[in-house]
């Protein structure tokens, strides 16, 4: 069974377990608010250059194609 009775270390354990678990999810918040703005950036490098997305899509490699995601 599972035995969480950390009796004389749950002082310790457990806010370490819970600022652990703050600093995964302020990590991840924080790639996914990156992400959208390099793709919002991306867009607008594409417009500024007058290539339509379609065509600046076929030019890029296929990592780069994945990690943006498909075009409209």
């Amino acid at each position: 069974m599972l035995d969480l009775d950390m009796t004389p270390y749950a002082a310790f354990v457990w806010p370490a377990w819970g600022v652990s678990a703050l600093v995964l999810t302020a990590l991840t918040v924080r790639a996914l608010i990156a992400s959208r703005k390099w793709k919002r950036e991306l867009a607008k490098l594409e417009a500024d250059q007058g290539t339509p997305p379609e065509a600046a899509d076929t030019n890029r490699p296929q990592v780069a194609r994945s990690a943006i995601g498909q075009q409209k």
